[in-house]
């Protein structure tokens, strides 16, 4: 096996393409096309509107803020970071600051971005950014109407272990701990930050 990273091309023809349906947050195009069989077929893409923002709140005591919430699509509870969806042309981290700041009333002075991620990508366009935010100081929540949200706290060592464990399932959550926790390992973090999240008997 190479161990390149070559980039293949792209064994997809399309001979067509039609909105089939549209709404305030996704477009789905159905395009006709030659598969790389050489079959003829229809393949349906969700053109999602809005960039998928998610934010990893880490307080100095390597405590992360997560926000619980019912998810209709998938008819149960989750636990989550901080997300939200920016606007086309809005600034990601502008977007994570709010959402940071809607969801937990938490404001950071202190940001980085850590991931850039592709969702469902056999299905859907979607596109996310992940930041990691410190340095944080409380505030008033305010969420949208349509989120009723609990707010919880838990040392990293204990939303890492969940992660591992299936018990928190949300993509961009589970992508966050985990790069949050390679970076502590490897020293992308500052060292008092790492310390406190990756302190045992928590």
């Amino acid at each position: 096996m190479s161990d390149t990273w070559d980039e293949g091309g792209n064994p997809w023809i399309v001979k067509g393409m039609a909105h089939a349906f549209e709404n305030d947050w996704f477009r789905i195009d159905e395009h006709d096309v030659i598969r790389p069989d050489g079959a003829k077929g229809y393949y349906g893409v969700i053109r999602v509107r809005r960039l998928a923002v998610g934010v990893l709140p880490i307080d100095a005591e390597g405590c992360v803020h997560l926000v619980g919430q019912w998810r209709f699509p998938l008819a149960r509870y989750s636990w989550e970071i901080p997300e939200g969806g920016a606007e086309p042309g809005e600034d990601a981290r502008g977007c994570a600051e709010r959402e940071l700041a809607e969801e937990t009333g938490l404001r950071a002075r202190q940001w980085v971005q850590v991931l850039e991620m592709d969702l469902s990508n056999s299905l859907t366009d979607e596109q996310a950014v992940i930041f990691i935010a410190t340095d944080l100081s409380p505030g008033e929540a305010d969420p949208d109407p349509t989120e009723v949200l609990q707010r919880r706290k838990a040392h990293f060592l204990k939303v890492l272990d969940r992660v591992a464990a299936g018990h928190i399932r949300d993509s961009l959550t589970v992508a966050a701990v985990l790069r949050a926790h390679h970076m502590a390992v490897t020293g992308q973090l500052p060292a008092a930050l790492t310390a406190a999240m990756l302190r045992q008997g928590e």
